[in-house]
């Protein structure tokens, strides 16, 4: 199968908004609307709960049916759905409603979740979330499929239900959402694409991980698979421009994200300058190599690298802290990239 030239879509995982209730998804609507009159590819919103990091978004249905109304062409894509916090049927009704409402532009990626403070929704399925999810994953083909399962009604009595609306695509276009190696050649072998990301990674972790995958797709008898990259972006005018505007925002950002770990381990308390260090360490590192955060020359050599290690498509993630107007003019640069880094 060919390959196609590289995808660009936008991301969202917004941090700590300063904004004013009212002015919280204004970036998300406005950039989803430049988006689309872009050609870029699509716009992926994530679940997260409880926590200042990715905070903005606990639910991906209810912010791509907002999308689905304003936008005509890009995707509209769950980057990660947490399976094993859903009611699969409740699941797969609201997100037949967004693929009815968007007229079949709708895109799932499933993730087993590892924030332990997230199952408070759905205490019961910690520590079998992994099995949890692909059993969930599995039932919701058959119900988008028009499929009927047994479930018991309020009097005990088992029932066949299925969901309603019927979405407008026959089969979706699924993700699973990977970290660990063992999860990219699952997603291979099981036919999903896959979504990942950088975080606190080098340019060889991705090579790795990309193989594992692509390998993996290799020995079924499936189509190329596609492997998706979130990617912090901010395009600038000159590298003094970038470290000014985008700098001190990812830093924040990632400090938000250290306190968001370590919270995990109970016997884990980190001083303000550990914390800031970390983040440091790792700004350095997202502004060195493992994101689209530069100038358009920068970035495009760096886009181009990560097509040529195996990833079909960056999901651009714009929202950590950079202010609304230089976000949009970064998404005027960010088509330059584009144009760039598939010609």
């Amino acid at each position: 199968m060919t390959r196609g030239p590289l995808q660009f879509s936008v991301f969202f995982f917004a941090a700590s908004p300063d904004d004013a209730p009212g002015d919280l998804y204004k970036l998300m609507v406005e950039s989803a609307k430049f988006a689309d009159a872009h050609g870029f590819t699509a716009v992926w919103t994530p679940e997260r709960h409880f926590q200042n990091f990715g905070g903005l978004y606990p639910n991906p249905s209810l912010t791509s049916a907002a999308l689905a109304m304003i936008t005509s062409s890009v995707k509209l894509r769950a980057g990660s759905i947490v399976a094993p916090l859903q009611n699969v049927l409740r699941m797969a009704e609201e997100w037949a409603v967004v693929d009815n409402l968007s007229q079949g532009r709708v895109g799932l990626s499933f993730a087993s979740g590892w924030h332990a403070d997230d199952f408070v929704l759905a205490p019961s399925v910690y520590a079998t979330r992994r099995d949890d999810l692909a059993h969930k994953i599995a039932t919701f083909k058959q119900l988008w499929r028009g499929e009927k399962i047994p479930l018991p009604n309020g009097e005990g009595r088992e029932t066949m239900v299925g969901i309603l609306p019927r979405p407008v695509q026959a089969e979706l276009e699924l993700w699973l959402t990977c970290q660990q190696d063992g999860s990219f050649t699952y997603a291979g072998e099981a036919g999903f694409h896959a979504l990942t990301n950088l975080n606190y990674k080098k340019l060889d972790d991705l090579d790795r991980k990309c193989r594992l995958y692509h390998d993996a797709r290799a020995r079924t008898p499936q189509p190329r698979g596609h492997f998706t990259l979130m990617a912090h972006a901010f395009i600038g005018t000159d590298e003094e421009h970038v470290w000014d505007v985008a700098g001190g925002a990812l830093q924040r950002y990632l400090e938000t994200r250290v306190d968001m770990d370590a919270k995990q381990f109970e016997d884990l308390e980190l001083s303000d300058e550990e914390r800031k260090f970390i983040a440091r360490r790792a700004t350095e590192q997202f502004l060195g190599e493992t994101s689209l955060i530069g100038t358009v020359e920068t970035a495009s050599a760096r886009a181009r690298k990560f097509y040529e290690l195996g990833v079909d498509e960056l999901a651009c993630l714009i929202d950590f802290g950079v202010p609304f107007d230089e976000v949009m003019s970064s998404l005027e640069r960010l088509v330059k990239v584009k144009a760039a880094a598939t010609s």
